[in-house]
């Protein structure tokens, strides 16, 4: 058998496990090891397997990973994503479609914290859709704004998805979250467009509440501070050179352990979870990534990224054409597995074609989680969706379709703008200190 056919029938091998829901670290690490083993033996493949969970564990880059997973779980004990939504419905609720832009900011707040679209979506679809339908919003708006807010947070950082990006494509953390900045604020524009438009065009409703008063908006904002401190100080960081990526992330988790202590809104208790909710996410977060190591290494064993790479060469020439290829598969793949399921499956594959294409490695990464992120809500079967109808099954699914359809279509737009002007995302990384 070929290397070429032995890499892709490894990598259809490992989708259909991802399918019928093995776990990814699971698939990709039993593919993985038996492809080595069929092309250099059992004790090679042994040996390689011993190698791959020493390095895993030991990347510098990497020790970052379980600060950024603590400071989101001790935000969460400190009740500090619990607040946002409230803040933001007081401060934006009295405004038409304030509810929705307030779904939007507060689940880009949580998905922050929790690093998951499908938890993100999960959790907001039971505190944000019941008020937005009390409130008398059409459930197609509701619904809509619910399973797109979720898709934000992964951008936002910290994000354990990029730093997973970075380790596998070998680029630098810092640069790649530098780089979300004029993405997040070009989504964040482009989802208020998305709520906007329907109410002009009569699509969607949403009726205006009463504006709350003075104390309760004042008390909203001194709600808002310690987050929107949290993430100033992560990007102020970066940007000024002051802190690495890897201090940031200490310094991250100590000023929210700092939060919860002297606000006394962590206890011991509080503090113990957090620190056990780190250490199972971490070592799933760490049995993935051996897993995509040793899957990885039997990619390259077959050279299946080289002849793949050859297969483009006719186009790499026309990197538009190459981007607009994996756009598709990114597309139809978001319709049968989870973000970081995806990436671990084609980063290996497409970073050697975009690198032939010319594509900056740094801008393909958010391009790519951007992508990722907008299959998860595609209609038909974008699984959001199934998420949210799980947690909400009174919800037609042609509700959901057509309230997630404005955001799509704003996806589609962001794409295309950060493909016209790339230096959106590569100006500030570029540029910084």
């Amino acid at each position: 058998m070929s290397g070429l056919l032995l890499g892709g029938l490894g990598f259809v091998a490992a989708i259909v496990m991802i399918f019928l829901e093995i776990p990814v670290a699971v698939a990709l690490g039993l593919v993985g090891l038996a492809g080595a083993a069929m092309v250099i033996g059992i004790s090679g493949a042994m040996t390689v397997g011993a190698t791959t969970i020493w390095d895993s564990v030991t990347n510098y880059t990497l020790t970052m990973l379980p600060l950024f997973v603590l400071m989101g779980n001790l935000a969460a004990q400190s009740g500090l994503s619990g607040r946002l939504y409230r803040s933001m419905a007081i401060l934006l609720g009295h405004r038409r479609g304030g509810l929705a832009l307030a779904t939007i900011g507060a689940s880009a707040g949580f998905g922050m914290i929790s690093g998951s679209s499908l938890a993100t979506t999960a959790t907001m679809s039971r505190i944000a859709l019941p008020e937005m339908q009390a409130a008398g919003y059409s459930r197609s708006l509701s619904a809509g704004s619910v399973a797109a807010g979720g898709t934000l947070g992964i951008l936002i950082p910290p994000s354990t998805v990029l730093v997973i990006y970075a380790f596998i494509a070998e680029q630098s953390i810092r640069e790649l979250l530098l780089a979300t900045a004029g993405p997040i604020a070009l989504a964040v524009t482009l989802y208020c467009l998305a709520i906007w438009l329907p109410l002009w065009l009569g699509i969607s409703t949403a009726p205006e509440r009463e504006r709350a008063r003075g104390a309760e908006r004042a008390e909203a904002l001194r709600e808002l501070l310690p987050p929107v401190g949290i993430f100033g100080l992560i990007m102020g960081g970066l940007y000024s050179g002051l802190f690495t990526a890897n201090e940031t992330a200490a310094i991250g988790a100590a000023v929210v352990l700092a939060y919860g202590v002297f606000s006394r809104r962590l206890s011991w208790r509080g503090f113990f979870d957090a620190a056990m909710d780190t250490a199972l996410t971490c070592g799933a977060l760490y049995l993935v990534l051996i897993g995509a190591n040793l899957f990885n290494f039997f990619l390259a064993l077959s050279g299946l990224p080289f002849g793949l790479t050859g297969m483009f060469s006719g186009i790499t020439d026309q990197p538009f054409l190459v981007i607009l290829l994996m756009l598709a598969i990114y597309l139809a793949l978001g319709t049968l597995m989870d973000s970081l399921a995806m990436l671990l499956l084609t980063v290996p594959l497409f970073v050697p074609i975009a690198q032939a294409a010319g594509i900056d490695l740094v801008w393909f990464g958010i391009f790519a989680v951007m992508v990722v992120e907008m299959g998860l809500i595609t209609p038909p079967v974008g699984m959001n969706l199934f998420v949210l109808k799980t947690t909400n099954p009174e919800i037609q699914m042609m509700e959901l379709w057509r309230g997630v359809t404005p955001f799509v279509l704003a996806d589609l737009v962001r794409v295309a703008v950060i493909i016209a002007i790339p230096a959106i995302i590569t100006w500030l990384p570029h540029h910084a200190i």
